[in-house]
């Protein structure tokens, strides 16, 4: 069980999809392995993030399972509206969506709360 901001996480059975980096560069051609931890990306920020948008990419890219369980992922949909590509070229929406995808399929999303 996971505690986030958002509720309880339970994780149905161990994945065997793949690292994270395979998954999102599969999914969206980003590369998250080209990101170099600059902060461009951590000046969006809300109340309810616990992650840095460059936080969890550095975690997907060392197949840290904390991309897949933090409250970001889900907080941050109006965020990702005003979010771009950063200094290295990596499309920072499309990496939040394949991670969500990803938990979801993982069964790592939040059940919604009332």
């Amino acid at each position: 069980m996971v505690e986030t901001r958002r509720g309880t996480i339970s994780p149905s059975t161990p994945s065997t999809r793949g690292p994270l980096r395979g998954i999102i560069l599969a999914s969206t051609g980003q590369d998250v392995n080209r990101c170099v931890n600059c902060a461009h990306c951590d000046r969006f920020d809300l109340p309810d993030m616990d992650l840095t948008f460059g936080e969890i990419i550095q975690a997907a890219a060392r197949d840290d399972p904390v991309a897949l369980t933090n409250s970001t992922l889900w907080c941050c949909d109006d965020l990702l509206l005003f979010c771009s590509i950063c200094t290295n070229k990596i499309d920072i929406p499309s990496v939040i969506l394949a991670l969500q995808r990803e938990a979801e399929l993982r069964g790592l999303a939040p059940e919604e709360q009332p």
